[in-house]
C-alpha cells in the first residue's frame, strides 16, 4: 500500500490549464480526474458530449475546476479551434495530453477497407498531429508547455493490427521530431504508452488477454505516468513511457554497429555476415536520426 504523501510534496498543477483529449472515457477519463485532483484546470474534450460533461462534473463535484468541450480533434478546423478556444478562454494552456482515438485492433490487412483506415489513422495520428500544431505557436510564445501523445506498445507489431499500429508508430516519430524542435522554445513532448482495460483493449480478439488485461491493469493506473509528463518538472523529452499494472518503464529504440563491408559489399557478404548485422553487442540508444551517424566511418562532427 502506498504511502501518504504530504501536501507540500505533493506534485501539484495549481493554475494550470491543461487539455485532456478523449477525456470521456477510459484512460482519458482516469487523467483528466487524477488532473483534476492535483488542482489543474482540466478541459476534457470529448466527440461525446455526456462523457466529456460527465468527467468534467465529476471533478468539480470532488472541488476542482474543469469544463467540457466537444469536437472531433480529427479533423484540422475543429482541433485548432478546440485550442484556440480554450486559449481565448483561459489565457494559457500548459500541457496537452493527447488520448483520444477510435478504433483498435481490426484483423488481417487484407480485410481493412479505407473507411476503418480512415477512422483509426485520423483520430489516433492525424488527430494528436492537429492538437499539436495549433498548440505549437501559443506554448512557444508563452515560454514553453507540455505535450504528451497517447502511443501504444502495438507501435512494435501486434497480430490483426496493422492500422492500428502504423498510427501509434506514427507517433514516436512526431514525439521525437517534435522533442528536438522543442528545445529552443521550452517545450517538452513524450509519448505514454498505455496498458489499461479500455473498451478499445476489449476489441483485443484474443480472449486470454482480454481477461487478463481486464483482471490486471485498471486503467486508473496509467494516469500517475501520463500526468507527470505533463508537469513542467518532467524529467525528460523525446521519450516512450510504458506505464500498465503499477509498472513504468522506459521503452528505448537502439542501434547497434552491425557489419561495416565498406566499399566491397556485396549480396554474399552480407548473406554470410548477417549475425554481425543483428548483433546486439555495443548498442546505443537512439534518440534521434543523427545519433546513427556514430556508426559510420568518418562520422561527421556536426
Amino acid at each position: 500500500m502506498a504511502s501518504a504523501i504530504e501536501p507540500e510534496q505533493q506534485v501539484r498543477f495549481d493554475d494550470h490549464v491543461v487539455i485532456v483529449t478523449g477525456g470521456g472515457f477510459g484512460l482519458g477519463r482516469e487523467h483528466a480526474l487524477l488532473l483534476g485532483a492535483r488542482g489543474a484546470t482540466v478541459v476534457v474534450n470529448d466527440i461525446s458530449e455526456s462523457g466529456a460533461g460527465r468527467t468534467a462534473s465529476d471533478i468539480v463535484a470532488a472541488g476542482g475546476r474543469a469544463v467540457a468541450r466537444v469536437a472531433s480533434i480529427a479533423e484540422p478546423a475543429p482541433a485548432t479551434e478546440l485550442i484556440d478556444g480554450v486559449f481565448a478562454e483561459f489565457g494559457r494552456l500548459d500541457a496537452l495530453l493527447n488520448n483520444a482515438g477510435v478504433g483498435g485492433p481490426t484483423g488481417p490487412i487484407d480485410t481493412v477497407d479505407d473507411a476503418v483506415l480512415h477512422k483509426i489513422v485520423d483520430s489516433h495520428l492525424l488527430g494528436s498531429f492537429y492538437t499539436a500544431r495549433a498548440a505549437w505557436p501559443i506554448m512557444a510564445a508563452n515560454g514553453g508547455g507540455r505535450i504528451v501523445f497517447t502511443s501504444s506498445g502495438s507501435a512494435m507489431g501486434a497480430a490483426g493490427s496493422a492500422v492500428y499500429s502504423m498510427a501509434k508508430a506514427g507517433l514516436w516519430g512526431l514525439t521525437r521530431t517534435l522533442a528536438i524542435e522543442g528545445a529552443e522554445h521550452g517545450i517538452v513532448v513524450n509519448a505514454v504508452l498505455p496498458m489499461g482495460y479500455t473498451r478499445a483493449a476489449a476489441l483485443n480478439p484474443n480472449e486470454d488477454t482480454r481477461r487478463w488485461m481486464e483482471e490486471r491493469f485498471p486503467p486508473e493506473l496509467t494516469s500517475p505516468a501520463a500526468v507527470l509528463l505533463c508537469h513542467p518538472d518532467v524529467p525528460c523529452s523525446g521519450e516512450l513511457i510504458s506505464s500498465g499494472g503499477g509498472r513504468v518503464a522506459r521503452v528505448a529504440t537502439v542501434g547497434v554497429p552491425g557489419f561495416d563491408g565498406g566499399t566491397g559489399l556485396t549480396i554474399e557478404n552480407l548473406r554470410d555476415h548477417w549475425g554481425d548485422v543483428v548483433a546486439m553487442d555495443g548498442w546505443q540508444a537512439q534518440m534521434k536520426s543523427r545519433d546513427e551517424l556514430s556508426f559510420y566511418r568518418g562520422a561527421p562532427t556536426f
